[in-house]
């Protein structure tokens, strides 16, 4: 299905309502394509890794009909074989 991401992902969003993998799976598909007029932006990129996992910091920015949001988030990966899978995403609203 997601074959990036850990079976054991989960996301904490800026409202700071978690989600596990399969609800992701199942919100991202009702939301794709709904904003054509967004643009998001990522700055501010830090990555720091270990022999087993990655630490990346960002800020995001998306702008959608003008309106301008902003947040801090930090992913972690896990290392597998030959593959690098999303295991945890933090956002928090700027």
């Amino acid at each position: 299905m997601y074959s990036g991401f850990s079976p054991d992902f989960k996301m904490i969003n800026g409202d700071e309502n978690t989600a596990t993998l399969s609800m992701f799976s199942e919100w991202l598909p009702t939301v794709f394509g709904q904003f054509t007029d967004r643009t998001v932006q990522i700055e501010n990129i830090e990555i720091h890794c270990s022999e087993h996992h990655g630490l990346a910091t960002y800020t995001e920015i998306q702008t959608t009909e003008g309106i301008v949001n902003r947040r801090k988030a930090s992913a972690i990966f896990l290392f597998n074989e030959e593959k690098a899978l999303w295991f945890h995403l933090v956002e928090n609203w700027i």
